[in-house]
């Protein structure tokens, strides 16, 4: 008979565990950094990582935000295990498949939203949902689950089901979008679009193209857009219809090669381009030095999302998106609307967080 050894992760998450329960670390203190654990265990970062992960999610360690790692308390860790069991967080099935930005957002978000649970949040309790219709599981789930709080990432995947889970009496909060009749956290993503033109227009730049879109596909893209509009019209520039670029794939490289191959093609003057994603903009200025054009010099970039933008070469300015802030956000109101049985009859709450400029 053959035996399959443990993986290194979970052989260092059992250790981790009998430590822990022998009072090694005592309950509410500081537990060992990673560095000090590394050394410790012959095995590598990522390794380490996920082996950290599961003790969180298991409730045998919790986070605070900008102080550390701790042991929970046993009493603790049942309480808030059952505290975070009325948690869910919904996104749409199609989130699986992405990748870059697109992934990296959806990552900051959940991070935020963990950091805000601590040891009551449960990776399990993320459920994937169809776009546009409940389908039999999701609907099945809801039936069968007693009401607790739900943290919607960008609900207008499907409409229904904020609306479902508010006739069931569940506590809901939206990410990513503005919600106008009922509990949300977003991004200003107007504001983002005015910081990264008001960038380039101090850089001294008049001639400034928009890489964005597709605009049906996010409500951010509008924002951005009318954001970019606004610096124009602020600075005395008049906006040309033939510098905006949209209707490409929302966060993807080639479609920034591709928006600024056009650009280029058309023989307009430009002499900046802002890029409604770091993929676009990095795609769009890969092509741009390519084509021979002196970038930054002649033509300068700047991003909005700052996910990507550090990496680039050159780097790139861009207006950070404080997506885990925003996850922190909705999970921390959740869980006081949840604690004080708030229902969705009372008044709805939007919360509008403001994008920064970071400068390169």
């Amino acid at each position: 008979m053959s035996i399959t050894p443990l993986p290194k992760y979970e052989r260092v998450k059992r250790s981790l565990i009998r430590a822990i329960e022998s009072g090694r670390w005592p309950a509410g203190g500081a537990f060992p950094s990673e560095h000090q654990l590394l050394e410790q265990f012959d095995v590598s970062r990522p390794t380490l990582v996920r082996s950290l992960q599961e003790l969180v999610n298991e409730g045998y360690l919790y986070r605070q935000k900008g102080r550390g790692t701790f042991v929970a308390e046993r009493g603790r860790r049942g309480a808030e295990d059952e505290a975070g069991a009325g948690f869910t967080v919904f996104v749409s099935h199609d989130v699986a498949g992405l990748t870059g930005v697109g992934r990296e957002v959806q990552l900051r978000i959940l991070r935020g939203v963990q950091d805000a649970l601590g040891a009551a949040y449960n990776g399990s309790a993320i459920r994937q949902a169809a776009r546009g219709v409940i389908d039999a599981q999701t609907r099945a789930f809801i039936e069968s689950t007693p009401r607790g709080a739900a943290l919607l990432i960008e609900p207008s995947f499907c409409p229904t089901l904020r609306h479902l889970l508010e006739e069931r009496g569940w506590v809901v909060w939206s990410i990513n979008e503005p919600v106008e009749d009922g509990n949300c956290v977003y991004i200003d993503q107007e504001h983002a679009g005015y910081l990264a033109t008001k960038f380039l227009i101090d850089e001294g730049r008049r001639r400034i193209a928009l890489i964005n879109g597709p605009a049906e596909a996010y409500w951010g893209f509008v924002a951005r857009r009318d954001g970019y509009l606004r610096a124009l019209k602020e600075a005395g520039l008049g906006a040309d219809p033939a510098l905006i670029r949209e209707g490409e794939h929302a966060v993807d490289s080639e479609a920034g090669r591709s928006m600024m191959r056009g650009l280029l093609n058309a023989g307009g003057e430009l002499d900046g381009v802002v890029g409604a994603s770091d993929s676009k903009a990095i795609g769009a200025m890969a092509h741009a030095v390519e084509r021979g054009v002196d970038v930054p010099h002649a033509l300068a970039f700047v991003s909005i999302d700052n996910t990507l933008a550090d990496q680039a070469d050159p780097p790139l300015p861009a207006v950070a998106m404080p997506f885990e802030e925003m996850g922190y956000q909705a999970a921390t109101q959740a869980k006081s609307s949840a604690q004080r049985g708030h229902a969705q009859t009372h008044t709805n709450t939007q919360i509008s967080l403001r994008p920064t400029l970071v400068e390169r």
